[in-house]
């Protein structure tokens, strides 16, 4: 992605620009199709339960934004809305990057353990995706559903902590469209435009959208003074058609295409250790014992672990911002060549990054009928979908600048990057094909109910591509660097009785009986295993060629759920729940532990790694109050939940120098293990207070605690010293325990004038402090977020003036650990060390902005 320049107001052109398209038609400010869904607060239309359902009489804990709030509060990413909505965190810090390449979200306090092992599930109409990263590719829903707790009963496998359901807008009968722009700081732009109306009337429909999104970063890179870390670029189309041939039967087919093209990603460095340039050769003072040379890595060591650990602990320190952030992003010929080199990569060179950031291509598309069965009550349904995700990315892994030390390596004659520097690439192509069959009874009687079925095949093919092997160091490219390819294929059948005694009391009974079956593949060395191996880790012994199929194994488990819901008045509701869940990783199988190195068999071995891990499980109770009172001048949910996590995932990784290699070669190995149980409690509450009209007053918080009860991990107590039951009461990682958002609003007719009216309204969104991990000896802390909008709406058109991150707070987003890298030198490398550096996620600045809007 180009490299914007940085500045500190709006462009006069970019306002020419939206002025421009505010003269283009008369139209409304909002959006046509958001009306349907600015319905009083609480009245809100949900899917949660596979019916249509309003927020406030579903007996589950939801956070539903509709599409008035998501323009309101300037939501345009699955970051910006996770930022606002207390009681979930995400985060795209790992493998020393921060990008959208993947993000995990934390619900309630589970967090995911690896990328691989999604805890909460994600939806567009009900129809799963591949990744929530793919979430970013709806630009203008109806409304985002987040669904706490256990959700495997309606929604099958990931949905262990909850589900993320986006529903789109459904295309109306008479042509309508709408255009909005935005602009602002540091040359960023937003534009959006939707068309709708029928093709056939009565009969087809369809609607349209698009997007084109660009954010410069808000960082300058210290080691690359012309670039700016942060920049991210996106381009979406989706369309949707709507089949109506009789009342009775609804065809909705849905399709979307995204690209992202982002910059090097937004993160900075504190090192414990402090290193020096000496005459080009690295000095490392704590282990030469001396200071010579210039500073190019400060230390910010404060405390020692194990008695031989330099470490930061405490709340992480501001960044030295003399040297951080730094990427050497500079590429040169040997790098570009690497890059166009497409052997034994999931992505082709064509789709891939040609230098440092992010670049993603998704591709989805589901089809959903419904048909009603005469007036039998009985409704049949049809979700089909598929995935097809492919992203690389490449990332400067020591992040400092490095260019002053000397690559070794390098001759005038071979090509090879002439200064130290680490650049590694990861790669992904997910694919997923997935159906649902259901049928559904609601006659209005005492008994409704459901049953259905459901197929769903994930594949997914990944790399590390070693660009510092063959760019810094020279080595040549091997089949051995391909990754074991991964697939999971889930059946299942499903279904709920739903019993009404009376008309103040409704109990439901929920389950989902699911085959996960995980294969093994091997990587690009193929496999040899002994039949002592394969006693010991439980899978067939034997010799098999690289990148095939030598395992498999089936995980069958039962998830139920139990929810009684009772009127205490009419409007007001009680409800109390059991559920019981499982998740299974599609990385079940460590595939390092048999097709690797000799080395990296080694490293697994060190991390504790089996051959095969079990499922994860979950039982879950919770009791919650919604309703309205006061006259509908109060509107709240108020839920209490408390949760037992046994055989929760762990992902354990080593940097390691790879001394079984001709020359010894700097890796990394990664598995998941069964680490321990905790216990997580909460009390989530959501409220409005409309005490006059045209002032609303809305709080949303969530008391979410983790209190770990048993954990096992190796890497971390080589670091800490921290063992077995040092671990208990300690909290999870990068989740925050309290969280809130209020938003006070104020709007108004402008007099004198017809059709006119006007809104002021602040966001102020809270996080405390994450825990970096389960030792809990470091954290980010607490960050407290402000934004701002101002609007009018005259007659047709729309005029905003916002600001994000008003009072611009700098605290981290997302931290994690990672290990100093410097070349061989008389002071040894750090890369067999243990970790010893944190690379911390960087928030966007303050950014102020217009927006105008148009529809027709």
């Amino acid at each position: 992605m180009k490299t914007t320049r940085v500045i500190n107001r709006l462009s006069i052109s970019s306002i020419a620009i939206a002025c421009s398209l505010l003269q283009a038609a008369p139209a409304s400010a909002q959006d046509s199709a958001q009306a349907e869904e600015a319905a009083p607060t609480g009245d809100i239309v949900v899917t949660a339960r596979k019916r249509e359902e309003t927020l406030l009489t579903t007996p589950i804990a939801i956070a539903a934004m509709p599409a008035e709030e998501i323009g309101q509060r300037g939501i345009i990413s699955l970051t910006d809305l996770i930022d606002a909505t207390p009681g979930i965190n995400v985060t795209g810090n790992n493998s020393g990057r921060n990008d959208r390449s993947f993000q995990q979200i934390s619900l309630r306090g589970f967090t995911p353990s690896t990328t691989d092992s999604t805890l909460t599930a994600t939806f567009i109409d009900g129809v799963p995706v591949s990744s929530a990263s793919a979430m970013n590719s709806i630009s203008d829903p109806a409304r985002v559903e987040i669904l706490k707790g256990p959700q495997n009963a309606y929604f099958g496998r990931n949905a262990f902590a909850g589900a993320v359901n986006v529903v789109n807008k459904t295309p109306k009968s008479d042509f309508g469209g709408s255009m909005s722009a935005s602009v602002f700081s540091r040359d960023g732009y937003d534009v959006q435009g939707s068309l709708e109306g029928p093709i056939v009337r009565d009969l087809l429909s369809f609607r349209i959208s698009g997007r084109a999104l660009e954010r410069g970063g808000s960082y300058r890179n210290r080691a690359n003074p012309n670039e700016r870390l942060g920049d991210q670029r996106t381009r979406t189309i989706t369309g949707m058609l709507l089949f109506t041939p009789s009342s009775q039967l609804t065809v909705k087919l849905f399709g979307l295409y995204s690209r992202d093209n982002d910059g090097a990603s937004a993160q900075g460095m504190l090192s414990a250790y402090e290193v020096r340039s000496n005459n080009g050769i690295p000095n490392i003072p704590a282990l030469s014992g001396n200071t010579n040379g210039k500073i190019i890595v400060p230390g910010l060591s404060n405390c020692v672990l194990n008695g031989t650990n330099p470490f930061i602990c405490g709340q992480a320190p501001s960044l030295p911002s003399a040297f951080s952030p730094a990427q050497n992003t500079y590429i040169d010929a040997k790098t570009a060549a690497v890059l166009a080199d497409g052997r034994f990569r999931p992505v082709s060179p064509e789709d891939g990054v040609q230098g440092y950031g992010l670049k993603r291509k998704y591709i989805h598309a589901h089809a959903n009928i419904d048909y009603e069965v005469g007036d039998t009550g009985i409704i049949l349904s049809s979700l089909t979908g598929i995935n097809d995700e492919k992203w690389s990315q490449m990332a400067e892994l020591d992040n400092y600048d490095s260019s002053s030390l000397i690559n070794t390596a390098a001759t005038p004659t071979n090509g090879l990057l002439p200064y130290y520097n680490f650049p590694f690439g990861i790669e992904r192509h997910n694919k997923d094909f997935s159906q649902e069959l259901r049928a559904s009874y609601d006659s209005g009687s005492m008994i409704s109910g459901m049953i259905g079925v459901n197929y769903m095949d994930t594949k997914v093919k990944r790399d590390l591509l070693n660009v510092f092997a063959e760019a810094v160091l020279g080595l040549p490219r091997s089949a051995g660097t391909a990754s074991a390819p991964q697939r999971v294929e889930t059946k299942g059948i499903f279904g709920s009785v739903n019993i009404k005694p009376a008309d103040t009391l409704e109990i439901s009974l929920e389950g989902r009986y699911q085959q996960d079956k995980v294969f093994g593949y091997t990587g690009g060395l193929g496999a040899t295993i002994t039949p002592a191996s394969g006693t010991e880790y439980g899978v067939p012994s034997g010799t098999y060629a690289p990148l095939t199929q030598f395992f498999s194994k089936n995980y069958n488990n039962f998830m139920p759920r139990v929810i009684v819901n009772y009127k205490v008045t009419p409007d007001i509701m009680a409800y109390a729940s059991w559920a019981k869940a499982a998740n299974v990783s599609i990385a079940s199988f460590n595939a390092r532990l048999f097709s690797g190195s000799a080395g990296e068999i080694a490293a697994s071995q060190s991390l504790g790694l089996r051959g095969i891990t079990k499922p994860e499980k979950v039982t879950n109770y919770e009791i919650g109050l919604k309703g309205k009172a006061f006259d509908n001048k109060l509107i709240f949910a108020l839920a209490a939940y408390y949760a037992e996590w046994k055989d929760q995932y762990n992902s354990r990784s080593v940097f390691f120098t790879d001394t079984t290699l001709n020359p010894p070669l700097t890796s990394t190995v990664t598995g998941i293990a069964n680490s321990g149980q905790t216990n997580l409690k909460g009390v989530e509450l959501d409220a409005t207070i409309i005490p006059t009209e045209g002032m609303s007053f809305t709080f949303s918080g969530a008391y979410n605690d983790t209190n770990i009860r048993s954990f096992t991990d190796p890497s971390i107590t080589r670091i800490t010293g921290i063992t077995g039951d040092g671990f208990k009461g300690n909290s999870l990682p990068l989740t925050s325990k309290y969280s809130f958002a209020i938003t006070p609003e104020f709007s108004g007719d402008i007099p004198g004038r017809d059709n006119a009216t006007w809104f002021i309204r602040s966001d102020v969104n809270y996080k405390s402090r994450q825990f970096l991990d389960a030792g809990n000896l470091t954290w980010i802390g607490a960050r407290t977020v402000v934004n701002g909008r101002v609007g009018v709406k005259l007659d047709n058109i729309g005029i905003e003036i916002f600001a994000t991150n008003l009072l611009n707070n700098k605290q981290y987003t997302s931290i994690q650990q990672n290990t100093v890298q410097t070349p061989a030198s008389p002071n040894g490398t750090l890369a067999t060390r243990a970790f010893n550096y944190l690379i911390v996620g960087l928030p966007e600045l303050r950014t102020f902005g217009i927006k105008g809007s148009v529809s027709f």
